[in-house]
């Protein structure tokens, strides 16, 4: 597995939907676990942008083929959750897109402040944090394309199965990026080991986790891979990320399956409840109205202001 950052930023686009029989996607069913799972991965999707503005406070943002690279990446990224949306409109759920990005990010509320605060703390202080932060991109990019994998096997929709199938092939590239980057910094440097999987062990969590709770991940994780395949396929990601230098037997998808299993099977509706009762749908913002977060979208203003 090679990357090449001059072909990458000559071959970066948005992800190709030529053909996609769009006029077909309400006429094959989705389950409400499907459904879940839609919601779920548009929402991260959309986040990227957030998650971006976390890594350019850091020392990462002085390296300029991680910096080219994350310029192409965040593009790439916005076009995922964007046809998700649209896979989920025409099927026949209605929302705006803009809503639904500005409510998910004003339900963080000083959580993404404090986020960014200590990224960027911590990465100043740690000359190989880019260590981490690359070997967390490997594993959230092989978790995404292999969670999409396991959604078409889920869902058997001929549709979603070809829009997911062509995001998977931008994911395949981050990935072969991340994978490639960690492991020339991890080679032959000791401390960049020791402190990766120190932090992995004890900081890493699942994809979403933070944006979505405890048991929105969970949900997650056991409706795409609480079988014999998909936890054969978590077991086998596990496997991928432990060929990076001293990453060996590293277990952290998996454990997150065993740990949400766990949870289920001390509460029976545990993650299954949100699916059933539909409660992925948008919840309101707790503290800040999408105007008043935003200052657009025509929300009128209180008298005697401008």
């Amino acid at each position: 597995m090679s990357f090449s950052i001059e072909r990458y930023k000559e071959e970066s686009k948005k992800v190709d939907i030529t053909g996609i029989a769009w006029d077909e996607v309400a006429a094959h069913s989705l389950s409400k676990g499907d459904l879940f799972s839609l919601h779920y991965m548009m929402d991260i999707e959309n986040h990227v942008p957030l998650y971006l503005s976390h890594l350019l406070v850091t020392r990462a943002c002085m390296d300029p083929i991680l910096t080219a690279f994350l310029a192409c990446w965040n593009y790439e990224e916005l076009w995922h959750g964007e046809n998700i949306g649209r896979l989920l409109n025409l099927y026949g759920i209605e929302f705006d897109t803009q809503d639904r990005i500005a409510n998910v990010r004003a339900n963080l509320g000083v959580q993404n402040s404090l986020s960014i605060l200590t990224t960027m703390a911590g990465s100043w202080l740690l000359k190989n944090f880019s260590a981490v932060y690359l070997s967390i991109g490997a594993i959230n990019e092989l978790t995404t394309l292999t969670g999409y994998n396991a959604l078409i096997r889920k869902s058997g929709h001929p549709v979603l199965k070809d829009l997911l199938s062509r995001i998977i092939k931008d994911e395949r590239r981050h990935y072969a990026f991340y994978f490639n980057s960690a492991k020339e910094w991890l080679s032959g440097n000791e401390r960049a080991q020791k402190l990766d999987r120190w932090m992995l062990d004890r900081v890493w969590v699942p994809v979403g986790q933070g944006v979505k709770t405890q048991e929105e991940v969970d949900a997650l994780a056991i409706y795409l891979f609480d079988d014999e395949q998909g936890e054969e396929e978590l077991l086998d990601l596990d496997a991928k990320i432990g060929k990076l230098p001293g990453l060996a037997g590293i277990k952290l998808m998996s454990r997150s399956l065993y740990a949400a299993r766990e949870r289920a099977r001390r509460n029976p509706r545990w993650g299954q409840r949100l699916i059933e009762n539909e409660e992925w749908a948008i919840k309101p913002p707790k503290k800040s109205p999408v105007g008043q977060l935003t200052g657009r979208r025509g929300v009128p203003q209180e008298a005697g202001t401008s």
